[in-house]
């Protein structure tokens, strides 16, 4: 399945790489410097997905229903948010992100970042990550991770990040710091010691070490950052706790972190991991210059780590059903993975530099399920959504 899809990304670069000069978007769409658009409330909320739009030609099934997703993604969910952090939203070879962004401008999002375009000649797809914003994003930089492995070495995955301004009309203006990615994945089970593995927390220091780079250039005390996307680690552990029960339930038997999991944080937090870890042979700690405190908002505000692919349906009979089969893989189906995030960092927020304290409040998973619809959600992922509020303090 996975060679056939390389195979046809390969096509789609040496065949069908003209269709992006029908595509007339830039990558990137800031604010000038006299733009505004101030909040109604004092709330900002925020979406990342895993869109699941790959270039055209590619399936696992009998379709992806690529059209019809993104039409329904445009009209019933993007309304609901502020800040959408996409990840799988590809440009290569296609239309969509063009219609995305034109469609986004009408609803109100009138400021985007994306992964850089590809040509041909770049033997290479685009990262497929997308940020859409209802404010003025006045910063923006990027980095792509060295390339993957397996299919994964043909998208330029990496990071996207937007500094974006926040401001109650006739108030003082602050600024969040948004950053989403989208990681090596890996196909089948996953073994801590294998090839992919080492590769994805590879990416992830460089993650870090990119966040060490953009916050002190950027960021004033007390600003809030957010870190989303799929990183493609599953945090859950997968240890049935109830013998009882022959099935792994979403949160009595998803409290319990994964090797991989507990690596991650440590890494993106700086601290590093012991190179066993990943096996004898191992010499990398992946360890930062600096320690960023940084929390996983889902497990932190649940006590769990919610699924947010490949979740399954129990009958009133006890009999077990995936809960999703259009889109996903026959061998991804009811793997319980718990794979998105979003991640929170604001240590200083009671030192902030303005009279305006920021913090992150109803988490959670957001299915994006799809009534009356050919498919049943949104993508193969869920989603995953919060919102930061924000108060007036003096100081």
């Amino acid at each position: 399945m996975y060679l056939t899809s390389v195979f046809v990304v390969l096509l789609s670069i040496f065949g069908a790489y003209h269709l992006n000069m029908l595509s007339t978007s830039p990558n990137v769409q800031l604010a000038t410097t006299t733009a505004t658009a101030f909040m109604k409330t004092p709330r900002l909320r925020i979406l990342t997905q895993n869109m699941f739009m790959r270039p055209p030609l590619i399936k696992n099934n009998k379709s992806d229903w690529k059209d019809a997703r993104l039409d329904y993604f445009i009209e019933h969910i993007l309304p609901n948010y502020d800040v959408v952090c996409l990840q799988e939203m590809f440009e290569f070879a296609s239309s969509r992100r063009s219609r995305l962004f034109a469609a986004a401008e009408k609803l109100g999002f009138a400021y985007y970042v994306a992964s850089e375009r590809q040509y041909v000649w770049s033997a290479a797809i685009d990262g497929g990550l997308v940020i859409l914003s209802r404010f003025p994003i006045v910063a923006h930089e990027s980095l792509v991770y060295r390339r993957g492995m397996g299919p994964d070495w043909i998208p330029k995955k990496g990071v996207e990040y937007a500094k974006i301004a926040a401001q109650m009309e006739g108030g003082e203006a602050t600024y969040v710091h948004v950053f989403t990615t989208h990681t090596q994945a890996s196909y089948g089970e996953v073994v801590i010691t294998q090839p992919d593995v080492k590769r994805r927390l590879a990416q992830l220091f460089e993650f870090h070490e990119f966040v060490e780079r953009v916050l002190p250039a950027h960021r004033d005390s007390g600003e809030p950052v957010v870190l989303t996307g799929d990183f493609n680690v599953d945090s859950r552990n997968h240890v049935l706790t109830d013998p009882k029960i022959a099935y792994e339930r979403d949160v009595e038997d998803g409290v319990q972190t994964s090797d991989e999991g507990a690596g991650m944080m440590s890494v993106l937090q700086g601290h590093g991991i012991d190179p066993q870890l990943l096996g004898p042979d191992n010499k990398d700690t992946f360890k930062g210059k600096t320690v960023i405190e940084l929390h996983d908002t889902l497990r932190e505000r649940l006590g769990y780590h919610p699924v947010t692919f490949g979740n399954i349906m129990v009958d009133s009979d006890g009999t077990v059903r995936p809960r999703e089969t259009v889109l996903t893989t026959h061998q991804d189906n009811m793997v319980m993975h718990s794979i998105d995030y979003v991640m929170w960092h604001n240590p200083d927020a009671d030192s902030q530099k303005h009279n305006i304290v920021a913090k992150i409040v109803d988490v959670g998973v957001t299915p994006n399920f799809t009534p009356g619809q050919q498919f049943t959600q949104i993508s193969d992922h869920y989603g995953v959504s919060a919102e930061i509020h924000f108060s007036t303090e003096q100081k």
